[in-house]
C-alpha cells in the first residue's frame, strides 16, 4: 500500500477527521494531497502523522501473518469440517500478526466475511460486509474482487438470488489473472447456481459446464459432483430427460463414494424429483425414499418437500393408504415444528409446505379446500418461480375436480390453463 494510502486507511480505520490529523502538522489540504497520491509527505511530517496515528513508519514486511491468512482462505474455500474451521478460527483469531500490516488485516477482514457466511453467523457477516464497505478504496483488484464474490455468497444464502447473481457477474469482470483456478471455478459453480434459481438456464449450463471443467482438472470430487447436479437441473429444464439423467447418475456414482450425507440426500432426491416429472413413479418412489436415509431432522423443509414427491407418486399409482401414511408423517412434522402459512420465511419452503397442504386435501378428498389453496396460494407463487410442471400438475387435478362436478365451464377453464402450463416444457428424449 503507498504511503499516502497507508495514511488514509489508518486514519479511516480510526475514523479521525482530515483535520485532525493535520493539526498542528500540516494544513488539511496538504494531507490530502497526500492521501490521494500528488504530493510525496517530508520524512519529519511523516513522522508526526505516523506517530499521532500510533503506526510505524515503514509498513512491516509479515510473511508469516500471510501465511496465517492463506490457510485461512484455503480452509473456507471448499468447506466440509465446520467443527474444524471453527477450531481454526479460534487459533488465530487475535494474532497479533494479523494486524500487524495493512494488507494482511484487508485480506483477513475480507476472509471473516466468508468464515461467517460458511459457519452461518449471517449477523456477523452482514456487520462486517458494512464495515468493509468503507475500505473498497484500499483493496487491490483481488481483494476487490473477494468482497464482491462474499457479498455474493451472503445474498444467496439470504435467497436474493437475482443480487447474488448480479454481484456474481461483476465479481467474474474485476477478476485478476492470478485467481487460482479452484477460485474461479468456485465463482462460475457461484454463477451456475445462482443462475438456475434465476431460472436463466442457459448461463446456468455455461458456467456449470465451465466449474466442472476446472474441478475435473483440480480433482475437487464434491464440486464435481455439485456441477453434475446443476447441469442435469438445467438439462431438466431445457426438456433434456436423456442427458439430464446422465449427469444425475455420474452425481450419485461419484457422490456415494463421497459419504457426504447432504450431498447423497440432494443426489437422490433430484434424481427422484426427475422420474416423478417423466411418470416413472416407481423409481421416483425408490430414489426418494433412499434420500430420506440421508437428511438430519433439523432439516424439515427438505423433509416436507421428500413427503411431496412420495405423496404424488403414490396417489397416481393409486395407492391411497400409503400416500396417507406419508401425509401423516409429514403432518406430525408441522404440528412438532408449528408450521403455519405463514411461518416459513425461505420462499421454497413456504412453496413445499402449501403444496403439501393442498396434497393433503386432495387425498382426503376435501376439495373446496384444495380449490382454496390452490387458486389463491399454491398456483400465485408457482407462477412467480415458474414452475410449469408443478402449475400443470395441480391446475390438471383441479379440472378434474371440477369436471366430476359438472362444473364444466370451469373444468374447461383450468384445463387450458394446465395446458398452457405444460406447452412451456419441451421434452426431449
Amino acid at each position: 500500500m503507498e504511503t499516502g494510502m497507508r495514511l488514509k486507511y489508518h486514519r479511516s480505520k480510526q475514523k479521525i477527521s482530515l483535520e485532525e490529523v493535520a493539526s498542528g502538522i500540516l494544513s488539511p489540504r496538504e494531507l490530502k494531497k497526500m492521501e490521494n497520491g500528488s504530493k510525496d509527505p517530508a520524512l519529519k511530517d511523516l513522522e508526526a502523522l505516523c506517530k499521532k496515528l500510533t503506526i510505524p513508519l515503514a509498513p512491516k514486511d509479515n510473511p508469516i501473518g500471510k501465511v496465517l491468512v492463506k490457510n485461512f482462505k484455503n480452509s473456507l474455500l471448499h468447506p466440509q469440517n465446520k467443527a474444524k474451521i471453527m477450531e481454526q478460527y479460534a487459533d488465530i483469531q487475535g494474532h497479533p500478526l494479523l494486524h500487524a500490516d495493512e494488507d494482511v488485516e484487508l485480506e483477513y477482514s475480507i476472509q471473516q466475511i466468508r468464515y461467517f457466511i460458511v459457519t452461518g453467523d449471517l449477523e456477523s457477516a452482514e456487520e462486517k460486509i458494512k464495515e468493509m464497505e468503507r475500505f473498497r478504496e484500499f483493496m487491490s483488484q483481488e481483494q476487490f474482487y473477494l468482497f464482491h464474490k462474499y457479498n455474493g455468497n451472503y445474498n444467496y444464502i439470504l435467497n436474493d438470488f437475482e443480487k447474488a447473481l448480479k454481484t456474481y457477474l461483476v465479481a467474474e469482470k474485476i477478476a485478476p489473472n492470478t485467481i487460482a483456478a479452484s477460485e474461479i471455478g468456485d465463482l462460475y459453480y457461484s454463477i451456475g447456481i445462482s443462475s438456475t434459481k434465476c431460472r436463466e438456464t442457459e448461463m446456468a449450463f455455461k458456467y456449470s459446464e465451465m466449474a466442472l471443467k476446472i474441478y475435473q482438472q483440480e480433482f475437487i470430487p464434491k464440486r464435481i459432483v455439485e456441477c453434475h447436479l446443476n447441469i442435469a437441473i438445467s438439462h431438466q429444464q431445457f426438456g433434456n430427460f436423456r442427458m439430464s439423467m446422465e449427469h444425475y447418475k455420474n452425481a450419485l456414482t461419484i457422490g456415494n463414494k463421497l459419504e457426504i450425507d447432504i450431498l447423497r440426500f440432494t443426489t437422490e432426491y433430484n434424481i427422484g424429483y426427475a422420474y416423478f416429472l417423466f411418470q416413472n413413479y416407481e423409481l421416483a418412489i425408490a430414489h426418494t425414499e433412499n434420500s430420506l436415509n440421508y437428511i438430519h431432522p433439523e432439516y424439515p423443509a427438505d423433509i416436507l418437500i421428500s413427503y411431496c414427491v412420495l405423496v404424488k407418486c403414490n396417489y397416481e399409482l393409486g395407492n391411497y393408504e400409503v400416500a396417507k401414511e406419508w401425509l401423516n408423517k409429514g403432518l406430525h412434522i408441522v404440528e412438532n415444528k408449528k408450521i403455519s402459512i405463514n411461518s416459513p420465511t425461505n420462499q421454497a419452503f413456504k412453496e413445499a409446505y402449501i403444496e403439501f397442504i393442498c396434497l393433503d386435501h386432495l387425498v382426503n378428498d376435501d376439495y373446496k379446500e384444495f380449490e382454496n389453496y390452490v387458486v389463491n396460494q399454491l398456483a400465485p407463487s408457482l407462477e412467480v418461480t415458474e414452475n410449469f410442471f408443478e402449475m400443470g400438475y395441480f391446475l390438471g387435478h383441479l379440472g378434474n375436480i371440477y369436471y366430476k362436478q359438472a362444473k364444466y365451464k370451469q373444468s374447461a377453464e383450468v384445463m387450458n390453463k394446465a395446458r398452457k402450463a405444460y406447452k412451456n416444457i419441451t421434452i426431449i428424449f
